[in-house]
């Protein structure tokens, strides 16, 4: 997400700013080997994100996240032989949604079953919790504190 208007005025945009350009330090456990991502890509996505709705639900989606500069379609042809060594896949899956017909997202929960019969952890399980202890227990708290602020404004005076 790349912040902008007011949310360029928050002390986190220039942090936001950098992540949405050159990307979110993350640590999620050991690199995949290229027979790990080639299974991963054979596999394919969740059943949901299969049928021809679907399907051009999120071509529609993705037209749109590229035209707003909000995502890069990168082609599997074009890294295939320069891997990015923290590459994984995650399957894609498509729920519904009472404003749009479906939402994207990735099963960071899904366990990859290799031919060899090994399974390879998913990203949930071999992530890092980096992000604050405090700063994860306010996201629960935002939405009242977003509600008092505007009841709180709304019984203000109003000077001319």
């Amino acid at each position: 997400m790349c912040p902008s208007g007011l949310a360029l005025e928050h002390p986190a945009a220039a942090t936001l700013l950098e992540y949405a350009s050159g990307g979110c330090p993350t640590l999620t456990g050991s690199n995949w080997t290229r027979e790990m991502i080639e299974e991963a890509i054979e596999r394919g996505p969740h059943i949901s994100a299969t049928s021809a709705e679907a399907i051009q639900y999120f071509k529609s989606e993705i037209e749109q996240k590229v035209a707003a500069g909000q995502a890069k379609v990168v082609e599997w042809d074009s890294i295939k032989d320069n891997i990015p060594p923290e590459f994984k896949i995650s399957p894609l899956a498509l729920v519904p949604h009472k404003s749009r017909k479906f939402r994207a997202i990735l099963d960071l929960s899904f366990r990859l079953r290799l031919e060899s019969g090994a399974v390879a952890p998913s990203v949930n399980e071999t992530s890092e919790k980096a992000a604050p202890k405090a700063a994860c227990e306010q996201l629960g708290h935002v939405l009242n504190r977003i509600i008092h602020a505007l009841l709180r404004r709304r019984r203000m005076p109003k000077y001319s």
